[in-house]
């Protein structure tokens, strides 16, 4: 973390404090912000637990701030940790209080891999590569969803409808890119509509904003819904050629069947896209407290297992562990090791990932200073930091 990143974050302290309070979900509290054998209210001890931890995660309304909830709830009734969510839409405004020390993990986007090259909003002179570590690992689903009267059936029916664009959520707006493809879609071929609130889509779907909304099918907003209006899911039935257009942009993302979202069932399960939907960690976080989160998610997981329809995937057995695109935090490892999930090829690949931010890190100073000297303009500094990368590092 650079010394200027810590001084903005000092600068914008107040204001995040001012969001915890108002924002955050305070499940419990606590004497203080020590790492130790978190009790005082709770039933039990884990070693190295916090007794104050912050999370960032996804905005008010999302899957993810559903899920985050439950299960910060049940951490702080069995352990007394007081835990605070830190809702963003933005993948720029989820990582914020991660790298300024504010929040010790996050349960992010596909932000975590674009953050970890320097990619995207994050190939700026203000941030570049961010030495992240993937802590736990489950496995979400996103798709497109519309009202069941709108006429919309597919994919390929949303050439020149009204689709969101989430402003500051890379992650989101990539996966919606690819799925578009999936059709041969681009947003050249719909009316791209900028929304600022991931968790608002819904809404906005039913006043006509936008004729289609992309989100996670467990997510509350969605739900609530569903309970009003009768929606169709826009299915991406396992067809090569538009899985090799999909995959051609978000490599990372699969052919999957769900079937407990809103608007699906076990007798009526939808193929969307599934991905890796990690909790994530700066490298500098102690092994200590990031092994003890997951001990005690391992230890309460039958306590919120049935808050939110996609819980189950936190399982252990459901998870991914294999490294990949960004390396696993050696807390997390640790566990991985006691319970026998952890292999040599995992490390393999996670010394790999490692040495790869080595790498980025050695080379982001020096081509801040090349951009110095060749009068590289903020405009042009992305696609500038992108090709000295692939010249020197691909």
């Amino acid at each position: 973390m650079t010394m200027l990143k810590k001084k903005l974050g000092f600068l914008v302290m107040l204001i995040f404090v001012l969001v915890l309070a108002a924002c955050g979900e305070d499940t419990g509290s606590s004497d203080g912000g020590s790492s130790g054998s978190a009790s005082e209210g709770g039933e039990g001890t884990i070693e190295g637990l916090p007794d104050e931890m912050v999370w960032s995660v996804y905005d008010v309304g999302s899957g993810g701030y559903t899920e985050a909830t439950a299960i910060a709830n049940e951490m702080t009734k069995k352990y007394g940790t007081q835990i605070r969510l830190l809702p963003s839409s933005g993948g720029v405004g989820r990582m914020q209080p991660m790298v300024n020390d504010m929040a010790d993990l996050g349960r992010l986007g596909d932000e975590y891999q674009f953050a970890f090259e320097g990619n995207y909003d994050f190939a700026t002179e203000e941030w570049g590569p961010q030495d992240v570590r993937v802590v736990w690992a489950p496995f979400s689903f996103l798709g497109f969803v519309a009202l069941a009267d709108s006429g919309i059936q597919s994919i390929a029916d949303l050439e020149g409808k009204k689709v969101p664009y989430i402003t500051g959520n890379q992650s989101v707006n990539l996966k919606a890119e690819a799925a578009l493809a999936y059709a041969d879609l681009t947003w050249d071929d719909v009316e791209r509509v900028d929304l600022s609130d991931y968790g608002g889509q819904p809404d906005a779907m039913r006043n006509g904003q936008i004729d289609v909304t992309f989100m996670n099918p467990t997510a509350s907003a969605l739900i609530e819904l569903e309970s009003m209006e009768e929606i169709v899911w826009l299915e991406m039935e396992e067809d090569q050629e538009s899985w090799d257009r999909v995959q051609e942009i978000a490599p990372w993302v699969v052919p999957s069947p769900m079937d407990n979202g809103a608007g699906m069932s076990e007798e009526n399960p939808v193929v969307l896209m599934g991905y890796g939907y990690p909790v994530v960690a700066y490298a500098d976080q102690s092994a200590e407290s990031m092994y003890a989160y997951v001990k005690a998610m391992d230890e309460t997981y039958d306590s919120w297992k049935d808050a939110a329809a996609n819980l189950h995937n936190w399982h252990k057995d459901n998870i991914l562990v294999e490294p990949y695109g960004v390396p696993v935090h050696e807390g997390a490892i640790k566990y991985f090791e006691e319970e026998g999930m952890w292999t040599e090829e995992y490390q393999a690949k996670n010394d790999e990932l490692i040495e790869r931010f080595e790498k980025l890190e050695e080379l982001w100073p020096q081509v801040l200073e090349s951009a110095k000297e060749e009068n590289i303009s903020q405009e042009e500094f992305s696609d500038y930091w992108i090709q000295k990368k692939q010249e020197l590092i691909e």
